[in-house]
Order: C-alpha cells, then structure tokens, then sequence
C-alpha cells in the first residue's frame, strides 16, 4: 500500500481493518464450499485451525471491512485457542468467497443465509461460538437472530450495532466521486459501499436482536475511532433476551483483535462456560 494511498485512506477513515491486514504468503489451504442460490454463483472459502486435542468447541472467524481469513491469524497463534477447532472465513464478496459476477453483499441476511449453508456443513462440536470483529459484528448478530438452533454463543469485538450513530459520514460519499473512487483502490471501493449501506441494514436488524438468546460477550474499546463505543452501550441494552456481558476497555482502540488476543480468548472462554451452561440447564 503506497503511503499517498495510504494516506488518503487514514484521512477518509475507511478500510481501517486493511491497516493489520496478515502476510498470506504462506497461507494454507483453503477449503471451499460451492454455492448455488439465487444471489451467489461461487464459492465461500476459509481456513480451518483443527484443535490440538479433544475440542472445547467449535470457532467461527468473521472479519470485518475489507479483511479475509487471515484477521484472525493472531488469534489462532494465541496460546490456549487450540483448544478449539478454528474456522476463519472469508466473509461472501471478500478474498476468494466471490460469486462469478464480482458481487458485494451488502445485505446482512444474504451474509448470514450464506455463511450458514457453509457453518452447517462444518463437523462442528458444541458450543458453536461465532467471534466477529467490526463490520463482521452484524453478520454475527444476523446469524444469531435468523439461525438460532445453529449458534451457541457469540464474542462481537467492536460491532457497529446503533444504526443512529453508524450513519455514512461525508468521507464514505466522498469515496463514491470518480477520483478518490480510483485513488482509493477496487479494495476499498467495495469496503466503502458496505459501509453505505450499513445503517440501513441495521435498521433492518434491530427489531430482529430480540430473538438472539445466545451468550454473548461484548468486546469494545472507548478510543475506538472507527466504530463509536456508543455501539456497545446499544447492543447492552438491546440484547434483552441473551445473558450477556460487555468488556469495555478504556485503553483499547479499534484493533483488539490484533493486539489484544489474550483477551479475546478470555472472551471465547465466558462464552464457552455460558452455553455449555444453558446447555446443561436445557437437558434437566
């Protein structure tokens, strides 16, 4: 990324999940699964972490904006995680998850109808935690709300969740004009009409965040740039029927994920002893 790119894109406050993006020149394999549906004629991929035992559960990696599998390569060199058998996906419309005619799924239920085909494919054992970071959060919250009998439990790390403080700002319209378009690069371009369209999807998915009763944890940070921390407080509030729990850091900013694995996976853990709990409770 040359630094007038680079730049630029601080200064318009996009693609802020590229800035940690991970060296894939020596990824591993990927699996894939083809898909044939109405809107997506591809293939989803992800690379799969196996544990290194008898698993504790089953993790489902959903990056954010721009991003692919490989946001959660810290985490999956986390000491403990191997714990878990790992799933890091290519969110549909990014990295090799394409649909033959170069769509951009902006849609939340498309991302979550799709990625469950995949998830239920999966040999998965229970509980089924989906950690989501930035834009990948919804997806999970979606997931959650329309797919309840397939996922145990979720760890959301600095989701955009408020659709009234997650509106485009003026540097999003701005990407859309022909030259910081270009300048900006396809990458980004396509980062940017996902942002476009997020309140509106949130809006969309708010009266649904009722239905979710997973565990779940919410991870943000109060210097967060990218997504304001209004977005937790929102989620606290709106996850009336979930047991859940919010860890907000007053030091961390946007990139947990990437700098803060210790705690993530101390995240995954609570949620992990949540489900199994409910699960026990369950089958009294």
């Amino acid at each position: 990324m040359n630094k007038l790119r680079l730049t630029l894109l601080l200064s318009l406050g996009i693609g802020g999940c590229a800035l940690f993006a991970q060296d894939n020149d020596r990824a591993p394999a990927k699996n894939r699964l083809a898909l044939q549906t109405a809107n997506f004629q591809g293939e989803l991929s992800w690379v799969e972490q196996p544990s290194s035992s008898a698993p504790l559960g089953t993790l489902i990696g959903i990056h954010g904006t721009p991003g692919s599998w490989s946001a959660w390569q810290p985490l999956m060199a986390q000491p403990g995680i191997e714990a878990y058998s790992f799933y890091a996906f290519d969110r549909p419309g990014w990295a090799d998850s394409q649909s033959s005619d170069g769509e951009v799924f902006t849609s939340l239920a498309d991302q979550a109808d799709l990625l469950a085909l995949a998830i239920d494919q999966l040999p998965s054992v229970s509980p089924l935690i989906l950690v989501a970071h930035s834009w990948g959060g919804p997806v999970a919250l979606a997931l959650a709300a329309r797919y309840p009998d397939l996922i145990d439990g979720l760890v959301l790390i600095a989701a955009p969740a408020d659709p009234n403080v997650t509106r485009p700002r003026w540097y999003h319209k701005a990407a859309k004009i022909g030259p910081i378009k270009w300048l900006i690069g396809q990458e980004m371009a396509r980062s940017n009409l996902e942002m476009l369209s997020l309140a509106d999807e949130l809006q969309v998915l708010a009266p649904q965040l009722g239905a979710i009763r997973a565990p779940t944890l919410i991870m943000q940070g109060k210097k967060d740039w990218l997504v304001a921390p209004q977005n937790a407080f929102y989620l606290d509030r709106m996850l009336v029927n979930a047991h859940h729990e919010m860890r907000y850091d007053l030091e961390a900013n946007h990139f947990i994920p990437f700098k803060q694995t210790d705690a993530v996976l101390s995240a995954i853990q609570w949620v992990a002893g949540q489900a199994l709990s409910e699960q026990a409770l369950a089958e009294r």
